[in-house]
């Protein structure tokens, strides 16, 4: 299932009945470090409006897409700004840097030291069986030393051992013993590989050389990521080929924090490699749970200074309850994200498992999951395959037992011109965008292992499924796209180009093509009023599931005659 977190509600239970202590000094564990950031005083809807122009099929500047230190130049802080602010942080005990945009100050802090800097006791509040989350004890302000540089703080909570004045690293991951095709410990294999490539359109993109090869994917797990489930589902199921998988801790929580399992991430990791057999690589960044999605964008966006540069496609199955964050949180998560999209970087999000509920369990009112609402990231939603003899006879929405693919109408933010014509009321940013596979009977069982080495097989599905499955889909495309040199085109914000497709295939009078559209079942599995499949756009399942081919020679063409 999606990691869809709940944050504000989760925040307030961790603190109930903690705050400052009694010391005239506020103070928190020295040896726990937290993830910073610090928002500046930069241009962002300078920079929203350039980068939809050139994230947009019809606009001179489609692809032209800028370099990091052209972002900051045209859109970031005052240099002289950003360098006292960072001097200010840096007496403070603050280590980091301006972020690649020019926009944000990314770091860490001892949770001492930011516990004398910002005014306020950081605490430790007990999690799961074996873990803590540390954070401050009241909502942080920015102070007056960075007034004049700074418009908001993020971040200052990360995941810890209980026992926090000694490092107990995890177990090592042991040498398996791999069950070998046929093995009585591998369950009953579905063929869904060859389900999904054949239903979406995907094989005939394989079959003329869009595998994937050329592309990297990001994707953020904060659940932790286990090489060695990998090896056994690939041992059962000897079709499926992984990528090379790599691990990049952002913040160093334990796994602990995570309940220890590895659950997320291979579900994810697992739904890519179905789908696109030559990725060149998924770069994983793990994140603890509690963080703002800011932070581990931004070490995303820190790549591009890297040896890689950045991934071409960025997969996040986490999320959270819009409605709950604050204005800060997505402020600086739109900058990354926006950023991101300037640079060419495509970012597809699981709009969440609680249907149009998205901040179940603790508040069932209609309500949609961020950053899947973001203008920058294309929001998918889930659907439920209809199988008889093997084959798919049927795709409908998924939502059952209080269970369904993220969607609705009440995102804090605004709708963007690309869904000004899908035909609902209203004035707020609808998701999904798009759908793809989530019910879990329909996927079945993965192998979830622990720290300790301990694997079983357990049926796993949702949203979770849906990003990284899009993402793999839309490698396949960008692979396919991939021009004279074999280099695969980037194509940044994606939605643009998507509604464009849908609007261009109203317009001829096509009743296909492009998209599959999901035209019955429901979402609303908690009886708030919102929402069914129907014929066209829908807040269920989006535009449709995309047919990958066709909308690969769709693309095709736009791109023939765009000048980049």
């Amino acid at each position: 299932m999606a990691a869809v977190l709940v944050v504000a509600a989760t925040v307030a239970g961790l603190l109930a009945g903690c705050g400052s202590n009694s010391s005239s000094t506020p103070s928190g564990p020295d040896d726990v470090v937290l993830p910073v950031i610090i928002g500046l005083r930069r241009d962002d809807a300078g920079l929203a409006a350039d980068t939809l122009k050139r994230s947009s099929p019809s606009e001179a500047t489609y692809r032209q897409w800028l370099s990091p230190a052209e972002i900051t130049a045209r859109f970031g802080a005052p240099p002289d700004q950003a360098k006292a602010a960072l001097a200010v942080l840096t007496e403070a005990g603050f280590t980091g840097a301006i972020d690649p945009t020019g926009g944000l100050l990314v770091g860490t802090m001892r949770a001492s030291d930011a516990a004398r800097f910002f005014k306020t006791d950081i605490v430790q509040v007990t999690v799961g069986a074996a873990g803590v989350v540390v954070l401050p004890a009241k909502p942080v302000e920015v102070p007056k030393s960075l007034a004049a540089y700074a418009t908001e703080i993020v971040g200052l909570i990360a995941g810890s051992d209980r026992d926090t004045t000694t490092t107990v690293p995890p177990p090592a991951d042991p040498p398996p013993t791999d069950p070998a095709p046929g093995d009585p410990s591998c369950p009953p294999a579905k063929g869904l590989g060859p389900l999904l490539r054949t239903h979406y359109g995907m094989q005939p993109l394989i079959d003329a050389g869009g595998t994937g090869k050329g592309v990297r994917i990001a994707m953020v797990e904060v659940s932790p990521t286990s090489q060695q489930a990998l090896r056994v589902f690939a041992a059962c199921r000897p079709r499926v080929k992984f990528p090379p998988v790599n691990v990049i801790n952002v913040d160093g929580s334990s796994p602990e924090v995570f309940d220890g399992r590895a659950v997320e991430s291979t579900l994810d990791l697992i739904a890519a490699a179905l789908v696109a057999p030559s990725l060149d690589a998924i770069d994983v960044y793990q994140v603890n749970p509690y963080a703002p999605v800011a932070v581990s964008l931004a070490a995303v966006a820190a790549s591009a200074d890297g040896p890689n540069g950045l991934p071409q496609l960025i997969s996040l199955s986490l999320g959270f309850c819009e409605k709950q964050l604050t204005d800060a949180e997505i402020a600086t998560s739109e900058r990354v994200l926006m950023g991101l999209a300037a640079m060419g970087t495509s970012v597809i999000a699981s709009t969440g498992d609680f249907g149009s509920s998205s901040c179940a369990p603790d508040d069932l009112s209609e309500a949609v999951q961020y950053p899947a609402s973001s203008h920058w990231v294309v929001g998918v939603g889930g659907t439920s395959f209809v199988v008889a003899d093997g084959k798919i006879t049927d795709e409908v929405a998924w939502g059952a037992n209080g269970f369904g693919g993220g969607g609705g109408r009440t995102s804090r933010i605004a709708r963007p011109s690309w869904q000004a014509d899908i035909g609902l009321p209203g004035t707020a940013r609808i998701v999904p965008d798009v759908a793809f596979l989530a019910d879990p009977t329909n996927i079945g069982p993965i192998p979830i292992c622990d720290t300790a080495g301990v694997c079983v097989w357990q049926v796993n599905g949702g949203t979770s499924a849906t990003a990284p499955g899009a993402a793999a889909g839309t490698a396949l495309i960008l692979s396919f796209l991939a021009g004279p040199d074999g280099t695969p085109p980037r194509l940044g914000a994606l939605n643009p180009g998507l509604y464009a497709v849908a609007r261009n295939r109203a317009a001829a009078g096509d009743s296909s093509g492009g998209y599959i559209d999901i035209v019955s079942g429901s979402n609303d599995v908690h009886g708030v009023g919102c929402c069914s499949a129907t014929p066209g756009y829908d807040a269920v399942t989006g535009l449709g599931v995309m047919d990958f081919y066709d909308l690969a020679q769709r693309l095709k063409a736009v791109l023939a005659r765009s000048p980049s």
